[in-house]
């Protein structure tokens, strides 16, 4: 099925929904009855690459003729009681409240005048009640339409409702206008077409860690044509860096890692929008960057870098990509079985947390300062092997990933996570296990909450 989600965003609201809730609303809404089907969605809210948005943090489905009953002015209408509680619960957790049906039709969508007039009815009381955002969401299985009652009393139209799957959806009330792609990216836009080139110049993207995948990572989005990189790295060049960073040269030994990378992005795409930040990730300024994307690629291998960005993918619903290369090299120089990990990371899905690939007590570490880092860790670490021809594997197999997801070219919804191990040429598909307890990505934890996180 293909999505009109390749139509560029436009500023304004938008409402993200996890994969798994999407699901479970597609299943309740749409069925083979050929009738409409109520729901609530309970929203969080965070700031956006293109402006506010909406996470919607849980799902309550109305059971048809016991909450979704005949309307008294219109075709449906969602129970009294029903509307009540879930207007409470919102007050109660601080969510937006947003009433969802559907319409019948596909890539076009919008309310009717009974369900303005309604809005118009009801969403005023329901914003004193609530003192949250209100509103309601009306969809086809490849359109969405949204009317959102803010408690200043404004009213907003959302732009876009983002569905960051295996493919990263985009619905929209009606298909937009084709923009012609330019020369430059002719030969893509021949197998994207122009709005999915048009998609990746509408992309804010954060890029972790600037080494060996990072550099390379930077320059493949670059020419593809990503409208704006938040570039994040502390580091600075030294002589054993120059190997496996792009295009780098003997007088670059001190530069920041964000400069060299941008000095590529813009010899790559001279309209590229950039960001710089010479920082770790968990300091306040990367952590809002990271938080206002629309993808995260992380290539810092530290404990500290995958916890923050875990937190962040679940948190603002925000996909990531986790890219890296393990060598094994033991003492006596006896090279074990070398591997490159490529992890897509889906919102609600298992978390790095759930499987393994954070550990607690090198996280600690990784969070005290620099200078008691080194104290902590009482011996110099041996400096890993890295090799550019393999660290270019794993950016490929990152970036490859991205580019399907965005125009919608994945031939399955399902997570693309790999190991490839190169001396054999072993592909090994990964699926992410997920703790029902889990803080992070479980129901009753930060899903979806937004707000700012903050490094402590």
């Amino acid at each position: 099925m293909v999505h009109h989600a390749v139509n560029p965003p436009t500023p304004g609201w938008s409402l993200t929904i996890p994969p798994r809730l999407w699901s479970d609303l597609q299943q309740h809404l749409f069925r083979l009855d050929d009738d409409e089907h109520g729901a609530v969605i309970l929203a969080g809210r965070a700031d956006g690459p293109r402006g506010p948005r909406l996470l919607a943090r849980e799902l309550i489905l109305a059971a048809d003729g016991l909450d979704y009953v005949e309307g008294t002015t219109g075709y449906r209408a969602l129970k009294a009681e029903f509307v009540r509680d879930a207007a409470l619960r919102a007050r109660d957790e601080k969510l937006a409240y947003l009433a969802v049906h559907n319409h019948f039709g596909t890539t076009t969508v919008g309310f009717s005048r009974t369900d303005l007039a309604s809005h118009d009815r009801g969403y005023p009381a329901l914003s004193k009640i609530t003192g949250q955002i209100v509103g309601g969401l009306v969809l086809t299985p490849q359109a969405a339409a949204g009317d959102f009652w803010l408690p200043d009393r404004t009213r907003v139209t959302p732009t876009e409702v983002v569905i960051p799957g295996g493919n990263l959806i985009r619905l929209t009330s009606a298909p937009g206008s084709v923009v012609a792609s330019d020369a430059r990216h002719d030969r893509q836009a021949r197998l994207f077409g122009d709005r999915g080139q048009h998609a990746f110049g509408r992309m804010r993207v954060a890029v972790v860690g600037l080494g060996g995948v990072g550099s390379i990572v930077t320059e493949l989005l670059a020419r593809l044509g990503v409208g704006h990189l938040d570039l994040i790295d502390r580091d600075t060049a030294d002589e054993t860096n120059l190997a496996r960073l792009l295009a780098a040269e003997p007088d670059d030994i001190g530069k920041p890692k964000t400069e060299l990378a941008a000095r590529n992005a813009r010899r790559a795409n001279p309209k590229i929008s950039l960001t710089l930040i010479p920082e770790n990730v968990q300091h306040p300024t990367a952590l809002q960057a990271i938080a206002a994307c629309d993808w995260i690629f992380l290539a810092a291998d530290t404990n500290a870098a995958r916890h923050w960005v875990n937190e962040t993918v679940h948190r603002y619903l925000i996909p990531a990509t986790q890219a890296g290369v393990k060598i094994p090299v033991d003492p006596l120089g006896q090279v074990g079985r070398i591997h490159v990990a490529v992890r897509h990371q889906i919102p609600g899905n298992g978390c790095m947390w759930c499987n393994g690939l954070i550990n607690p007590t090198e996280l600690a570490v990784d969070m005290l300062p620099n200078d008691l880092q080194k104290q902590a860790r009482y011996l110099d670490e041996i400096p890993a092997p890295s090799v550019i021809a393999l660290n270019s594997l794993a950016a490929g197999e990152a970036v490859n990933h991205f580019m399907f997801a965005i125009t919608n070219l994945h031939a399955d919804e399902h997570e693309h996570s790999l190991l490839h191990f190169p001396r054999t040429g072993q592909r090994i598909p990964q699926q992410s296990r997920r703790d029902s307890a889990c803080r992070t990505c479980s129901d009753g934890g930060l899903m979806a909450q937004g707000g700012h996180a903050e490094a402590s």
